[in-house]
């Protein structure tokens, strides 16, 4: 379990006030909509939840209860404390689970044909069945206006082909189908980068240079370098996942998205994070 003072993280609260909190305020006004419906992995204080309630951005109905908002999280005593603090208007709304198992459910042998309320005596049947009625429930609340994907995980470790977190990035963009445009807010940490990751964001970055012109004069004016390894580090990572691995993920799942900043800052021990804000 963490020991940070998530009402004391004062630099991640920096990228949600400056960066998440205009972004959904321009992009509500572009819907001209009353409230939006938003989805989060809040911690147990759901500080983003009440940010965006204090600034008009999600709306309390007549019980007193945000109707448009849906929560998860793995920790079930975390869970139940988030559901009494922000009222959703179902418990239903908290949705209770590891993120990967419940966005990437699949049946198998054993659960095909079965209803997620069957009872079977095999507790990991039993379990698998729990998951799915999960996964069903959760995907029933798609698509969403904005999309707070903060997990409890690293995007860039390990590889993409086996980090389950990057598999559902992708099923999200998959979700979101019904509609043309949302918002996505995309946390990770940085400090580690497995090196098959490491090895795309170079080439990625050495190939745009090569081809485009003006990603070179902008490099060249802001940087002072075209150079892959003269640039700082952190700086690198996030010109390159903004380009590998969210514009390259919504092209290959069918979207055009826009990039809208990224801020990266850094835990009590020495963590960095970065924090993506996209327009799809």
């Amino acid at each position: 379990m963490s020991d940070i003072d998530y009402d004391k993280y004062y630099v991640k609260h920096c990228a949600r006030y400056y960066g998440w909190l205009p972004a959904i305020e321009k992009y509500k006004e572009e819907l001209n909509r009353g409230s939006l419906k938003y989805f989060t992995l809040c911690a147990r204080s759901a500080i983003d939840v009440f940010m965006l309630e204090m600034k008009g951005l999600l709306l309390r109905d007549e019980s007193k209860k945000l109707p448009n908002v849906v929560i998860c999280e793995n920790d079930k005593g975390a869970a139940i404390e988030i559901l009494n603090l922000v009222r959703p208007p179902l418990k239903e709304a908290v949705i209770q689970g590891p993120l990967e198992d419940i966005l990437l459910f699949q049946d198998d042998e054993q659960t095909k044909g079965l209803s997620p309320d069957a009872y079977v005596k095999n507790f990991r049947i039993r379990e698998r069945l729990r998951i799915k009625m999960l996964s069903e429930r959760l995907k029933m609340f798609f698509p969403f206006d904005v999309i707070n994907f903060d997990p409890y995980g690293n995007l860039l470790d390990p590889g993409l082909r086996k980090n389950r977190l990057y598999q559902c990035l992708k099923k999200i963009f998959e979700l979101q189908e019904q509609i043309s445009t949302f918002l996505l807010l995309l946390t990770t940490p940085i400090s580690c980068v497995h090196t098959d990751c490491a090895s795309r964001l170079r080439a990625d970055f050495e190939a745009n240079v090569h081809r485009y012109k003006k990603i070179r004069d902008v490099l060249l004016s802001s940087l002072h370098t075209i150079g892959y390894d003269e640039i700082e580090d952190k700086k690198r990572i996030a010109i390159g996942f903004a380009k590998s691995i969210v514009l390259a993920t919504a092209k290959n799942t069918g979207w055009n998205c826009e990039h809208q900043g990224i801020y990266v800052y850094q835990n009590k021990h020495g963590n960095r994070f970065l924090s993506s804000i996209t327009k799809v």
